[in-house]
């Protein structure tokens, strides 16, 4: 369970900013944007829960450290579908790890 830890990180490095972009978004948001900017929040905040779940307190605040660190450094260079892309696959492969 412990190898699949990076991908959590992914997970919410990369949903990072879309989540972020929930509270300044603008009226003329276009409804792809607002669909991107919820899946994003729904991963970010799932992979949030999943962080402290079955981990203590301070593992689950290392985790998300790490993922906003992911988030710091990638900023915003990666497009939102990709970033969403990489997000949901991340949180993919670590559901498939944790489950089986």
């Amino acid at each position: 369970m412990a190898s699949f830890l990076p991908f959590l990180c992914i997970a919410i490095g990369f949903s990072w900013a879309d989540c972020a972009s929930v509270f300044t978004v603008n009226p003329e948001t276009s409804r792809a944007r607002l669909a991107l900017m919820t899946a994003s929040t729904s991963i970010f905040l799932c992979a949030i829960g999943l962080s402290f779940a079955n981990h203590s307190l301070a593992a689950g605040s290392a985790l998300v450290a790490c993922g906003l660190a992911i988030a710091l450094a990638l900023g915003r260079n990666l497009s939102s579908p990709v970033a969403l892309l990489i997000s949901t696959v991340g949180f993919a492969v670590y559901l498939h790890g944790v489950i089986d």
